[in-house]
C-alpha cells in the first residue's frame, strides 16, 4: 500500500499553504434550496423569495465555473501545492428523511460545512436540505487525512426541523449581548457553518447572527478546549469572509462597504491591525432577472486565498483590489473565477486549506 503523508495541519488563513481542497460544480442543483436557508438575506438578491418563477441556471454557467476551478487546480499544484477534489457527483437524486425532502447537489464552496484546525478536519452542520449528505462527496479524502494521523470529528447534525430554526433577521438583533447556553430555547439545534469562522492561530472569530450560530460558537468553545479562543461577534448573516480576511500577522483586508459601523463588533485585539479598505464592487456578469443569484457582488473582491504571507489568490476582475494590496506590499495573483454571485462563493469559499506550513501561536 502507497504510503499516505496528508496529516492536517492548519492554523491560519496565511502561512504557506501545502494542501488544499477545490470544488467542484458537476451537477450543481438549485432545486434543493428551500425556506430552511431563509435567515440568510443579505447574502442574495432582493428577489430570493419573491420569485414565483422556477429557478434556473445555464449548463454553460455550470460548465466554465467547473473549467475554472480545473483551471485553479493547475495553478495550485503549479506552485508545488498538492490539490484534492472531492468526487464528481453522477446525477441528480432525491433526499427523503422523516423531516425533509430535497435533491443533492455538488461539493462546490467546500469552505461552507468543512474546516481544519491544527491536526483535525471539522465538519459542521449542514443547515441548507440540499447539501445533508455532501460530506459523501469528500469521505474518501477525510479518510485518507485519518489514516494520516488526523483527528476527524461531525458536529452534531440538526433534524432540520421547523422548530429547531432560528429564522430572525441578524440585523434586529445586532446590539443584543451574546446569550448564555441557558438564555437560549432548547428545541433549537446547533447549526453553523465552517464559513463563519476565519482562524487567527490561538483566536478563532466567528460570526453568529443566530441562536443556532451562538449555539454552534458554545459548541466549537467547548470542543477546542483551552488551547483555543472562540470569539463569537454579530458582523453579518452567516458567512464571514465577505467581510474581512486576515491576509499577514496584523493585516486585515476588509470589504470597507460591509464593515462600515461594524468594526466596534471586533475583539479589542484585533481593532489594533493594520486594515487594507476597499470598496471593489467587482460586478463581472449581469445575468438574467429569472437566474437565481446565491450571492452579492460585493464582498467578492475580499474573499481570497493566501498561499503565503505575501501571495494572494484573487478574482482578476477584482481591479482595485488589487491595486490595494500591491500597495500595501503584498503579490497578488489574478485569477478568473467566472460567476461566483450565482455559485455564492469566490476563491476562499471554493477552497479548504488543509495543511499550511507553521506551528500554533498567539496572534492577538
Amino acid at each position: 500500500m502507497e504510503k499516505i503523508n496528508s496529516k492536517v495541519n492548519v492554523y491560519t488563513e496565511w502561512a504557506p499553504l501545502e494542501e488544499v481542497i477545490i470544488g467542484s460544480c458537476t451537477n450543481f442543483n438549485v432545486l434543493g434550496i428551500d425556506k430552511n436557508f431563509r435567515f440568510i438575506y443579505d447574502n442574495r438578491d432582493g428577489k430570493f423569495f419573491d420569485r414565483n418563477t422556477p429557478h434556473k441556471l445555464e449548463q454553460r454557467y455550470i460548465d466554465e465555473r467547473q473549467e475554472d476551478l480545473d483551471n485553479m487546480q493547475e495553478l495550485l499544484e503549479s506552485e508545488g501545492i498538492i490539490v484534492k477534489r472531492p468526487k464528481r457527483l453522477d446525477k441528480i437524486s432525491e433526499i427523503k428523511t422523516p423531516i425533509f425532502s430535497s435533491y443533492t447537489t455538488g461539493c462546490d464552496s467546500p469552505r461552507d460545512m468543512y474546516m481544519c484546525v491544527g491536526d483535525e478536519i471539522i465538519e459542521t452542520p449542514p443547515t441548507n436540505p440540499k447539501r445533508y449528505f455532501e460530506h459523501l462527496l469528500l469521505k474518501d479524502i477525510f479518510r485518507e487525512y485519518f489514516h494520516s494521523g488526523s483527528k476527524w470529528t461531525t458536529a452534531p447534525k440538526s433534524s432540520l426541523d421547523e422548530q429547531s430554526i432560528d429564522y430572525s433577521f441578524w440585523k434586529n438583533n445586532i446590539n443584543e449581548p451574546l446569550h448564555s447556553i441557558v438564555q437560549i430555547e432548547q428545541n433549537y439545534d446547533i447549526l453553523f457553518d465552517a464559513a463563519n469562522c476565519l482562524k487567527f492561530g490561538k483566536d478563532i472569530l466567528m460570526n453568529v447572527g443566530t441562536k443556532n450560530h451562538e449555539l454552534g460558537a458554545i459548541w466549537l468553545q467547548r470542543h477546542l478546549g483551552d488551547m483555543y479562543n472562540v470569539h463569537p461577534i454579530r458582523l453579518c448573516d452567516s458567512h464571514i469572509d465577505g467581510h474581512l480576511i486576515p491576509v499577514a500577522p496584523g493585516k486585515l483586508l476588509v470589504n470597507e462597504g460591509a464593515m462600515h459601523g461594524y468594526y466596534d463588533q471586533l475583539p479589542k485585539e484585533l481593532m489594533k491591525w493594520d486594515r487594507i479598505p476597499i470598496l471593489d464592487k467587482d460586478f463581472s456578469f449581469n445575468y438574467p432577472s429569472d437566474h437565481l443569484q446565491m450571492a452579492t457582488n460585493v464582498g467578492m473582491s475580499v474573499n481570497v486565498l493566501s498561499l503565503d504571507e505575501k501571495r494572494i489568490l484573487i478574482r482578476d476582475t477584482a481591479s482595485l483590489t488589487i491595486k490595494a494590496l500591491e500597495r500595501a506590499g503584498f503579490e497578488p495573483i489574478p485569477f478568473r473565477l467566472r460567476h461566483s454571485e450565482l455559485f455564492g462563493g469566490g476563491i476562499h469559499c471554493s477552497t479548504v486549506d488543509v495543511r499550511r506550513k507553521e506551528t500554533l501561536e498567539n496572534y492577538f
